[in-house]
């Protein structure tokens, strides 16, 4: 208890507290400080039980005596009324200082004691706090304001006014709190750590003080409304407004809970459970509930719940389970008897049943919400989002962020909004209409709701807050710099702009509150009030602007505003403004009174205005004087003579033509087809139709696309088919201007089409969606959009079955998903736009309508979302589509119960395939099986090893593509692999499909030759599946099949394809790839553009190329005998005598000609023997200074001429030697013989160093206890005819010695090992095939070994090893973009390790890994774990090169390895391949491609980075060595370039690198850079080696 004593102590001298005291009342000194504590706490000691704040008081009595005598009321209340006024100051006369002096001493006394209590007793989480800690903080935005709300809970002593407040008021004000902070932290840490997005100070700061106004309410108040004011002002006098906005606003029913940041709905949901109760005496107590329980105490409290009411709250509920339920899946333990767990894994959405299925609908939309908002509501987030909106230059992609702002912006903060409204306002400026519309639009619903969001009761008699003015302070300002542009923009420009002012106006003046209207409508009818004071522009904007006003809203003195202005401007301007005014008169007239002076002014003005110079002004004082009663016959006369729609006809398509005029043009031409009936018709639709299309104004666009829709009944069928093809045809031109107006006239105009021609026409719009223009595809879509909105008339107006109109609303529907699935972002997000905003939001879609809709989409567009890489803007349409499905499904939910699906308990088809790619055979099959009443699921296998299949999820991809259309067909998940021949994997089929039945998919051609079929049948095998067995007369060489069927025991369905189909095979997709031809009629249309897109199958063999052991053998005679060397004499000339010490190192080719290479003599030596190895004293003395321990003494080097093959004799034989001397722990190397310049040159490649003195032979040195290793690897990242062409290889030689030259700077006299990748290749595969007990050369029939070849680095992709089975897991090193760290991911295109990791298991045989290195072991421990967890059998490593630290790590692992390799302690490496730019490189992460097929990456080289492992060495050898990599790469590429260039006379770009590169990459620019696709990466990597020179300087 020492300490307690000292913190009392402690607290009573604390600056702040003394402070607070008034001084001249209280000398603390005099009374704390010789207190003697020990004796004044002995009551309470030990802490056993919480403290009662009136027992405490009783201890403390004394010292307050001496401060003041008792107030009235006693101390516990007076103290508990003075914290409430550190909260809410008030005036206090009926006490005096003192007595305020000794309240906050007690104050402080109990804070030290609860401070103790806290330190000694269990966590209560009804008493207690806990809350974030220093490390939770690290990752709060808010951290600084948190700690400040710490400061002021202590100070202000909050907790010690709750304590007190327990035993002085009725009220349990302190469990409710408490509770609401316990409940909001166990839910909130458990989401964090699970991955959700939250920010735990924000929330624990809203917990704790969500209810803190309610000390700040007056008596007599309402506190359960009036509190949430007070919150607010607490926080807002402190500073804290970023987390009051949270606090202060969790009125459950008066939010939008799908738009609420994460923070918001925890505590809204922990609000909601915590009540309060009575118990048995009638005492008020906080209870924490489940949320159902909850939902039951709210409603037994509410009077008068009619339908409306449950219907309300009950929405509420549900969206609050919803988000229950999203916790759950992070981890959240609900119950709040665990700090949580993992989180829970999520079913494959093609796997789930019905009520899984809308389930994981909603769970993906609160999610994509809940992260949107979280973006959204943090400044920084928020400006970024704002700022990359305004450097967008996309319209689709403006038009986007306009969507999300308009569906998000209730709950900003006013900043944001304000922000987001001067951004707006900047749109006003954009070439297209249509966002100019939007925007505008968007600038007056935010300023009609611009606090409404979080709009808060007022006590009686408080003053407004300023930002109540602010809405009003927006509109004047943007008002008038609507109507007054900047003088400076251009007349186009401000035309543009004024234009808005009647969009923005309609939209405040249509959506604000009955309370505001008569303030925002003043502001706007003030410029009304002189007619003549403007100018004849602005006095056309403001006619145009109130025409289509709520004239129901509008205040008779403003209708009478409006009158005069339009009466005047009709009398004096010109015909424009006669025009607006006219217009805006017959919009008056309906409200004004009969006989009123101002309907006599417009009769007056209509009545003497010549308008016979035009027909449309003429046709508006026609409709005007029948309105008022006057004559017309002589303006119809003139309005019915030919010459009159001739004008009409011509002046509509001039551009001087004020638009005003060609707007009442339109409805002149309307009238005069309905008058005439089908006399013109078809020439005013046509006339329409190319408004739609060429007009500049969008409102002439709108009124011509509903006049076309009006004339539409009044066209033969002929006609109405003639003008729908003319407007498809302007679809397919892809002009943005045509396809946002076209689709929404089009769709609707379709529906008058007979069955026959709306059907032609959707082919029609399959094609456009399979176009490589992503405006033509989106067009497409929206078409079909409004095809399905408005589709319910159809029945109306043509007889058909409902089988037929069902057929075609699910095509359509099928549409719809196929865009989804596209590989086109603007052509996805259009397709989300459209089921979002366009159906599920639209108030056209009838209610069963839309139900229809989400039973027959919904599993396929949950599958869908889930299937596609997030990119950002995508993912913001993704969250409004979903946004608006989520509100369906719960309006369904509560309206009409659990939704009805077709699919339910159907049979399930596994189909398992490589489908590379999937062909229409495929989906031939895929509709045959449905079309049986069957789902489909289609496996994307990997066990069809020997082929060299495109990456899984690539191939994944072009499935989803070609089936998305199709209902009751899905890819099963990659996560499940599925070996037929494995009864496990099986097993485990028949569970995923448990009690449904199941059939196996096979085509004849496989249960004729697969391994599966042909082993005997036994229990669980795959003989006892049901089968559908698609015949196939012939295989894709011709041969004929023979399949027996009888060795299935299961019920077998037999199928046979058409025979157009049953010819389709990869063979042929391939070769038409090759040749540029179209593939539309092989694959799904949508489909062909992605191929030819990525480059894909295009001159790739069908099947993994076969690494063969080579016939080079190395071998060792220890010393040359008599024999040897004759032989060697006889074949390679005449021989020095040889040195009996020396041993032999030979290289022989052991082919059907075998013969010797070359060989090298050396020996090894140490420093007693260097004087008998030189015979000079100086020479070794010279070697025993610069040397220590062992020495590899090489003394002569003969190779043959010209060896056959692309090997360097020399090299290979040096490299040998080498490696194995620094296996045998030898330091250094010597050479002393005989060599000739090419020799002396290739030994200073390997960083020897010759000698300064003179020598009667060649002396050079070599420092070999810490090697550098250089891999050259370039043919094997070339395809064929390059990587063995003769340019190419010349090439790839002269670069190799250019980057040993390189790397010796980098590291002076540090051995340099040159190893070969195909001699590796080899080597690994003598000794995989040996340790597989097969043959190294491929045999037939094939024979397989018991194991199976598993590399996991970039070794031996593409390739396989003879007999043995070779199924890479593809890994790739990705950086981070910063470059300080990277990971080891799955390979771009392939699906995750872990899936990668469980394929490979299902083979069930051992496994022999294999890689390229292992020193630091990066992918091993990263692998490793994996390998465990799925229970791997791993039988070895074998890898090309072994350092001491790998061996070192392995055995730690307790696995064994292998090398061909072996250098002890490896100082550096580097991989060829992997310096070279657009031939290698390592991927960043978090970039995207900006030419398709070429991934970004960086090679660690100057210009792109600069690695710490570079800091050892030269800053000039690091700038040479980098301007050698670029320099070899380019020259690699020129010689690539004229080589391709040469063979198929065009040339090799970007674009089509991947034509001969097998894995292309390009150098990361971020970004804001993006590569020309139609430029050589040589011409590229001139442009860096420019780059590289300008910071020469700094590397000096």
């Amino acid at each position: 208890m020492e300490q307690l004593y000292l913190d009392m102590a402690s607290a009573f001298q604390e600056e702040i507290f003394l402070q607070r005291l008034s001084e001249a009342q209280l000398d603390a000194a005099d009374i704390f400080d010789h207190l003697d504590w020990q004796e004044l706490l002995s009551p309470l000691l030990p802490l056993e039980r919480r403290i009662i704040c009136t027992q405490a008081l009783e201890i403390f009595r004394p010292v307050l005596s001496r401060i003041a005598p008792e107030p009235e009321e006693g101390w516990a209340l007076y103290a508990y009324r003075t914290a409430v006024s550190l909260l809410y100051p008030q005036e206090d006369s009926a006490h005096t200082p003192a007595q305020r002096n000794g309240a906050q001493c007690f104050l402080q006394f109990l804070q030290v004691l609860f401070n103790a209590e806290r330190k000694v007793l269990p966590f209560d989480f009804w008493m207690d706090f806990a809350f974030c800690t220093e490390e939770e903080l690290k990752t709060s935005t808010v951290a600084e304001d948190y700690r400040l709300f710490l400061r002021r809970w202590r100070e202000e002593y909050v907790y010690e006014l709750l304590r007190l407040g327990r035993e002085v008021t009725p009220f349990r004000t302190m469990e409710h709190i408490a509770g609401v902070h316990h409940v909001s932290m166990m839910v909130s840490r458990a989401f964090k750590s699970g991955g959700g997005k939250i920010d735990l100070g924000l929330i624990s700061a809203a917990a704790a003080g969500h209810d803190i106004g309610k000390f700040g309410c007056r008596p007599g108040e309402r506190v359960p409304y009036l509190h949430y004011y007070y919150t607010d002002q607490w926080f807002a006098w402190r500073g804290l407004g970023v987390l009051g906005r949270i606090a202060a606003n969790h009125s459950v029913w008066d939010l939008e809970l799908e738009n609420l940041s994460s923070e918001s709905l925890v505590l809204v949901y922990a609000d909601f459970r915590v009540k309060q109760e009575r118990d048995a005496e009638g005492q008020e107590t906080a209870r924490l509930f489940s949320l159902a329980d909850a939902f039951d105490v709210i409603l037994s409290k509410l009077d008068n719940v009619d339908a409306a009411k449950w219907r309300r709250y009950n929405y509420v509920y549900l969206k609050l389970r919803d988000f229950e339920d999203y916790l759950k899946t992070f981890g959240a333990d609900i119950t709040l008897k665990t700090a949580g767990g993992p989180p829970l894994p999520r079913k494959d959405p093609a796997l789930m049943g019905e009520d899984e299925v809308v389930l994981g609908l909603r769970m993906t939309a609160v999610d994509h919400n809940i992260r949107l908002m979280h973006r959204l509501s943090r400044e920084r987030l928020f400006v970024g989002t704002l700022e990359a909106a305004r450097g967008e230059k996309d319209p689709a992609r403006i038009r986007a962020y306009v969507s999300i702002f308009r569906e998000y912006f209730t709950y900003w903060t006013v900043e944001q909004k304000e922000q987001t409204l001067e951004f707006l306002y900047e749109l006003l400026l954009q070439p297209d209409g249509d966002i100019r519309r939007q925007a505008a639009g968007l600038m007056g619903r935010i300023l009609a709701k611009f606090l409404s969001g979080y709009k808060k009761e007022l006590p009686k008699g408080a003053a407004p807050s300023p930002q109540e003015e602010r809405p009003f302070e927006l509109w004047a300002e943007y008002l008038e710099k609507l109507i007054h542009p900047d003088r400076r923009l251009t007349p186009r420009q401000i035309s543009m702009i004024r234009y808005q002012a009647k969009t923005a106006a309609d939209a405040l003046l249509g959506r604000c509150s009955d309370a505001d209207m008569p303030r925002f409508a003043e502001l706007l009818f003030r410029h009304y009030q002189n007619p003549a004071a403007e100018d004849a522009e602005v006095a056309f904007v403001l006619l145009n602007t109130a025409l289509n006003l709520p004239m129901e809203r509008i205040f008779p003195r403003d209708i009478t505003r409006l009158a005069d202005f339009s009466a005047w401007w009709l009398e004096n301007g010109e015909a424009p403004q006669q025009a607006a005014a006219m217009r805006l008169a017959r919009r008056l007239l309906p409200v004004l009174g009969a006989v009123s002076s101002e309907r006599q002014a417009i009769a007056r003005a209509v009545e003497t205005a010549d308008c016979r110079s035009s027909t449309p002004l003429l046709y508006l004082q026609s409709r005007l004087s029948g309105i008022l009663g006057l004559d017309i016959s002589g303006h119809q006369k003139l309005l019915d003579q030919g010459e009159a729609a001739s004008s009409v006809f011509l002046d509509n398509l001039k551009t001087a033509t004020p638009w005003v005029l060609k707007a009442v043009g339109v409805e002149y031409l309307l009238d005069q087809a309905r008058r005439e009936e089908s006399v013109n018709a078809l020439h005013i639709a046509t006339h329409f139709s190319n408004l739609i299309k060429v007009s500049e104004n969008v409102v002439v666009r709108r009124l011509a696309g509903n006049a076309l829709l009006d004339i539409a009944p009044l066209l033969t069928p002929d006609r109405r088919n003639e003008v729908a093809v003319e407007l498809c045809e302007a679809l397919e031109t892809g002009q943005s201007e045509i396809s946002q107006y076209i689709p929404q006239y089009l769709g609707q105009f379709l529906l008058w089409l007979s069955p026959r021609e709306l059907d032609e026409i959707l082919d029609e719009l399959l094609r456009f969606l399979s176009s490589s223009s992503s405006s033509v595809a989106a067009a497409a879509l929206a078409t079909v959009g409004a095809l399905l909105e408005h589709y319910a008339v159809y029945k109306k107006r043509f007889f058909e079955t409902e089988k037929a109109r069902g057929a075609r609303r699910r095509r359509m529907a099928g549409l719809l998903l196929k865009g989804l699935a596209s590989c086109m972002e603007p052509v996805r997000q259009e397709a989300l736009r459209v089921l979002g905003e366009g159906l599920f939001a639209s108030k056209d879609l009838s209610y069963d309508e839309k139900a229809g809709l989400f039973t027959l989409t919904a599993k396929k567009l949950l599958f869908l979302i889930g299937e596609q890489e997030e990119q950002e803007l995508t993912f913001f349409y993704t969250a409004a589509a979903l946004s608006h499905i989520y509100r369906f499904a719960v309006k369904h939910r509560i309206e009409s119960g659990p939704f009805r699906f077709e699919w339910r308990d159907k049979a399930a088809a596994f189909f398992p395939g490589t489908f590379d790619p999937f062909s229409l055979s495929h989906k031939g099959i895929v509709t045959a099986i449905r079309d049986l009443g069957m789902e489909v699921y289609l496996a994307v296998d990997e066990f069809s090893w020997s082929k060299k299949a495109q990456p899984s999820l690539i191939r994944r991809q072009i499935v989803s593509m070609s089936v998305a259309d199709e209902f009751d067909v899905y890819l099963f998940p990659h996560d499940i692999p599925v070996n037929l021949a494995t009864p496990e994997d099986l097993a485990r089929l028949r569970q995923v499909f448990d009690g449904r039945e199941l059939y196996l998919v096979v085509g004849s051609d496989v249960v004729a030759g697969a391994s599966s079929y042909k082993a005997p049948p036994g229990e669980g095998s795959v003989h006892s599946l049901n089968h559908i067995v698609f015949r196939r007369s012939s295989d894709a060489e011709g041969r004929e099949i023979e399949a027996d069927l009888s060795c299935i025991t299961g019920q077998v369905i037999q199928l046979q394809l058409p025979t157009h189909l049953e010819d389709i095979s990869s063979t042929r997709i391939r070769e038409n790839i090759d040749l540029g031809r179209d593939i539309s009629n092989l694959v799904d249309p949508t489909v062909q553009d992605l191929i030819y897109r990525n480059s894909l199958y295009l001159r790739e063999p069908q099947y993994k190329q076969l690494v063969r052991a080579s016939f080079l053998e190395f071998s060792q005679a220890e010393q040359p005998d008599h024999t040897l060397w004759n032989a060697l004499c006889s074949d390679f000339g005449p021989l020095p005598p040889p040195d009996l010490r020396d041993s032999i190192f030979l290289l022989r080719s052991a082919g059907p000609r075998s013969r010797t290479l070359g060989f090298l003599t050396s020996r090894t030596i140490n420093s007693g023997e260097l004087y008998h190895a030189f015979g000079s004293e100086d020479t070794a003395n010279w070697v025993r200074t610069r040397t220590a321990g062992r020495i590899q003494l090489l003394t002569g080097l003969w190779a043959v001429k010209a060896p056959g093959g692309n090997y360097d004799i020399r090299q290979l034989l040096l490299t040998e030697v080498l490696t194995q001397a620094a296996a045998a722990d030898c330091g250094y190397a010597v050479w002393w013989g005989r060599a000739d310049e090419k020799d002396v040159e290739m030994l200073r490649r390997q960083g020897f160093v010759p000698a300064e003195m003179e020598t009667p032979q060649p002396l050079l040195l070599v420092d070999m206890r810490s090697p550098a290793v250089l891999v050259q690897n370039i043919p094997t990242t070339l395809k064929e005819p390059f990587a063995s062409d003769g340019q190419v290889l010349a090439a790839m030689g002269t670069a190799h010695l250019r980057l040993q030259e390189a790397v010796c700077r980098l590291y002076p006299g540090t051995l340099v090992l040159s190893l070969n990748a195909e001699v590796i290749y080899h080597r690994l595969v003598r000794k995989l095939t040996r340790e597989n007990g097969v043959p190294a050369e491929p045999q037939t029939p094939r024979i397989l070994g018991p194991k199976m070849c598993v590399p996991f680095g970039k070794i031996l992709r593409g390739n396989a090893v003879p007999n043995t089975v070779t199924k890479t897991i593809h890994t790739d090193k990705v950086f981070a973009p910063d470059l300080h760290s990277f990971s080891i991911a799955p390979f771009p295109g392939y699906a995750p390790l872990e899936s990668q990791i469980r394929t490979i298991r299902s083979f069930r045989r051992p496994v022999m890994l294999v890689d390229d290195l292992l020193h630091t072991g990066n992918r091993i421990n990263t692998l490793d774990p994996l390998f465990r967890r799925e229970k791997l059998e791993i039988d070895r490593c074998v890898v090309g090169l072994l350092s001491g630290r790998g061996r070192d790590l392995m055995s730690a692992k307790g696995r064994e390895v292998d090398s061909v390799y072996f250098v002890p302690d490896l100082r550096a490496w580097f991989v060829e391949s992997t310096m070279y730019p657009f031939i290698g490189g390592d991927a960043v992460d978090k970039t995207a491609a900006s030419v398709p097929g070429l991934t970004p990456a960086v090679n660690l080289i100057l210009p792109y980075a600069f690695p710490r492992f570079y800091r050892e060495c030269s800053r000039e050898a690091v700038f040479l060595f980098s301007r050698t990599c670029i320099e070899n790469s380019r020259d690699i590429l020129l010689a690539l370039e004229r080589t391709y260039r040469e063979r198929y006379a065009r040339n090799l770009t970007l674009s089509r690198l991947s034509e001969a590169v097998i894995l292309p990459l390009s150098p990361d620019k971020g970004a804001a850079l993006r590569y020309d696709p139609n430029l050589p990466a040589s011409v590229c990597l001139e442009s860096d080696l420019r780059q590289l020179g300008r910071i020469r300087e700094l590397l000096k």
